[in-house]
């Protein structure tokens, strides 16, 4: 790969890893990885820190859809991870959506004027601004998923062992479970 790469894409490389690297040693100072690892336990001290709460809520995943979904919100954050996978998948899809939320992404809607009409064709065209609002994708793409690379890395070369465990408490408030039937239907439209 390094030998077909420029001089400037090993720079942007070398500076998005750092970038992450600082990311993930700022967040692992105040948020403690659990041993054994317990995404639960870890969510508990995410929320602690960041002094709002993050719901994870299993969604049903199909061949070709986003694995994964961080929407925020004014006072909480909802995580979706597939339901049907493996748990080591869903904690590293998990920690992927918490790479966006540390990083301060806010996430963009890169459908094309196409495909949004095919999707939504009802949709009014004040939503399409908001759908159709462009950044940089895959940069913070590629920062959510070397963040979820670097804390997983950390996990397995700490510990093994590892509980599977997941939320399954109360049923979600109104607010979540809006939030979730929104994520549900976003899913099954891709």
């Amino acid at each position: 790969m390094w030998r077909t790469s420029s001089s400037a894409e090993r720079a942007a490389w070398h500076e998005l890893r750092a970038r992450c690297d600082r990311r993930v040693e700022s967040l692992l100072r105040s948020v403690e990885l659990p041993d054994p690892w317990d995404i639960d336990e870890f969510i508990d001290g995410l929320e602690r820190h960041r002094r709002r709460d993050v719901d994870l809520c299993a969604v049903s995943w199909h061949l070709g859809d986003s694995t994964g979904a961080w929407q925020r919100n004014d006072d909480h954050d909802v995580i979706a991870y597939p339901d049907n996978t493996s748990t080591m998948h869903q904690d590293y899809i998990i920690l992927h959506e918490i790479g966006h939320m540390i990083s301060g992404h806010h996430g963009r809607c890169v459908l094309s004027v196409q495909e949004a009409q095919r999707r939504a064709p009802d949709l009014s065209p004040t939503a399409f601004a908001h759908l159709l609002h462009r950044g940089d994708v895959t940069t913070e793409e590629h920062e959510a998923e070397t963040i979820a690379t670097l804390i997983f890395a950390r996990i397995t070369r700490r510990t093994g062992r590892r509980r599977n465990s997941r939320r399954t408490g109360a049923a979600p408030d109104d607010r979540t479970a809006a939030t979730l039937a929104r994520l549900t239907s976003a899913f099954d439209q891709l």
